[in-house]
């Protein structure tokens, strides 16, 4: 009976095994990580060019599943970089819960093998990719964001609203932070459904270097901008290469902390995302 049982669990914990390595094909578009995780929107020439000029310059290529705009990072980076810019037929072992997938293959499609009423084409007609949402719903979604504990200058979490469904992005140091996120998320009413993109970053010593480095950078310029443990400006650092987020009050300020960041000893590129401040809509 002891054997018999012992057999049973072992059959069990084989069919666990092969549920987590099931292979599957899906429509993807091959974007870089820098634009899936900003959500730039439909597919659109702008978004194309965003997606091939930022993977040139450094970023690294991911998909973007059609269906409902997950993001994964993959083990094969070569297979998908002639294809960025490009929808792509993708197959392999995905894994939503942390957003990566093991890729097996991958290979160019037309968006005419799209059908007609296929939810993934919602990313390719700007008509059909609609973000509205309850104003009430964001704005409570905000705010439980903005409420996390342990965010600091070096996290950037945004979300999507698209009618009752949420689509989280953006780079955290923290990986409690990346699951906070979600469960405050998931649980506030008229939330139907939530997509965890936010990635977990690296924190290796070279990255941890880089970010201590490119906030004292800034902050000898541009100290008005920081406070305590947070900060306007956001430092997103992944693998050497700076992400500079958050709003700024004059294009004079962005120049500056663009300058100052290539200046960071250990620094690979800088992306200068910084968005400058609307002084007409402010006063309005």
């Amino acid at each position: 009976m002891k054997a018999f049982r012992f057999w049973l669990s072992l059959s069990a914990a084989c069919a666990t095994c092969m549920a987590a390595d099931e292979v599957s094909t899906f429509k993807a578009y091959v974007d870089s990580d820098l634009c899936a995780r900003l959500m730039l929107g439909p597919i659109t020439e702008k978004r194309t060019e965003c997606s091939q000029s930022t993977v040139k310059d450094g970023a690294e290529p991911v998909l973007v599943r059609l269906t409902n705009n997950m993001v994964f990072t993959v083990n094969k980076q070569k297979m998908i970089r002639p294809l960025v810019g490009q929808l792509a037929e993708v197959s392999g072992q995905p894994k939503p819960k942390n957003g990566t997938m093991k890729l097996q293959e991958a290979k160019a499609v037309d968006s005419q093998s799209i059908p007609a009423g296929d939810p993934g084409r919602r990313l390719l007609d700007a008509r059909m990719y609609k973000t509205e949402g309850s104003a009430q719903l964001y704005e409570k979604i905000r705010h439980e964001l903005a409420m996390l504990p342990y965010l600091t200058e070096y996290d950037f979490i945004s979300f999507s609203l698209m009618g009752s469904d949420v689509i989280l992005t953006g780079w955290t140091v923290r990986s409690t932070n990346r699951s906070s996120a979600y469960n405050v998320v998931k649980d506030i009413p008229g939330v139907e459904s939530v997509i965890n993109n936010i990635e977990e970053l690296p924190v290796g010593s070279m990255d941890n270097q880089i970010r201590a480095r490119a906030r004292g950078a800034l902050q000898s310029n541009l100290s008005r901008y920081f406070w305590g443990s947070g900060s306007a400006i956001k430092i997103v650092v992944k693998n050497g290469n700076i992400i500079l987020l958050g709003m700024v009050q004059n294009k004079s300020d962005s120049d500056i902390a663009f300058m100052r960041c290539n200046s960071v000893p250990g620094a690979f590129k800088v992306f200068n995302l910084l968005q400058i401040e609307d002084k007409k809509a402010k006063g309005a």
